[in-house]
């Protein structure tokens, strides 16, 4: 009984204070929404500028630029263990919503899927690149997280196909 004394207050404060963000928000809005009836104007869709006001030089070449092969250009430039870390929070995240979504037949399909010998065949190299992933240094473990990736994005494909196969006979025997 007491807990919902305390709570009760804080929860009416809470919510009067993000109708009062709402209302702010509101009120801080540019442009009043139209009413019934009118019409909203269009800006034209290019500006008043014309081309001799814009200081525009000539288009920059590639011509003479060199890629530095010391160093990483990919997409992501974390260090190569955060980037492996993040490869299997993606892929364990993506197994989680694999699960959520058809909790009645991932765990059969999951078994199924760990049973084929490609699945198999990527645990084993799995096993070995983080077994030499201890010893190697930085640029030796950047070069092999794509490989790492690639692996993952694999295995994970065809549990997918597993389980959506699996959820697809399953709705077709409840037909």
């Amino acid at each position: 009984m007491k807990d919902l004394l305390v709570r009760r207050p804080m929860l009416l404060g809470l919510t009067l204070l993000g109708l009062a963000a709402i209302a702010i928000a509101w009120l801080l809005t540019d442009a009043p929404a139209p009413r019934k009836g009118q019409t909203r104007a269009t800006k034209p869709a290019g500006t008043a500028r014309t081309a001799a006001s814009r200081a525009v030089g000539a288009p920059r070449s590639t011509q003479g630029l060199s890629v530095d092969a010391r160093q990483d250009i990919s997409a992501d430039g974390r260090p190569p263990d955060a980037r492996r870390e993040g490869i299997i929070r993606t892929g364990l995240g993506e197994i989680q919503e694999l699960q959520q979504m058809n909790k009645s037949v991932f765990d059969d399909a999951a078994k199924r899927w760990n049973a084929q010998p490609r699945v198999k065949e990527l645990i084993a190299q799995w096993k070995e690149v983080e077994e030499a992933w201890k010893t190697q240094d930085d640029e030796a473990k950047a070069a092999v997280v794509p490989r790492m990736e690639a692996m993952w994005k694999e295995a994970l494909g065809l549990l997918r196909a597993e389980v959506e196969q699996a959820a697809r006979d399953a709705e077709a025997g409840v037909k």
